[in-house]
């Protein structure tokens, strides 16, 4: 990893990176265990994966209700994540 500062100053992950860092030059363990939760947090930060399944999952569950709500003549409205106001996705 880069020295975590670029040309708009520090990267929003890079306090994340010095923890899991410090975390695994200290640790005395040789599979380094005790830093996978400062590893996840540091990838999370990266990538954003865990926020993505979520949103991915709360956007099925809202399809799922809508198609039964349509199925049922009821009155069921997608909500957008985009904040574009609306719209079927």
């Amino acid at each position: 990893m880069a020295s975590g500062f670029g040309y708009r100053g520090t990267n929003r992950c890079f306090p994340l990176w010095e923890d899991f860092q410090q975390c695994f030059f200290s640790s005395q363990d040789k599979i380094k265990a005790d830093c996978v939760p400062a590893r996840e947090d540091y990838l999370e930060c990266l990538h954003h994966f865990k926020e993505i399944a979520r949103v991915r999952t709360i956007q099925a569950v809202e399809r799922d209700n809508y198609n039964k709500s349509k199925a049922n003549g009821t009155d069921h409205k997608i909500l957008s994540l985009s904040g574009d106001g609306g719209g079927s996705n």
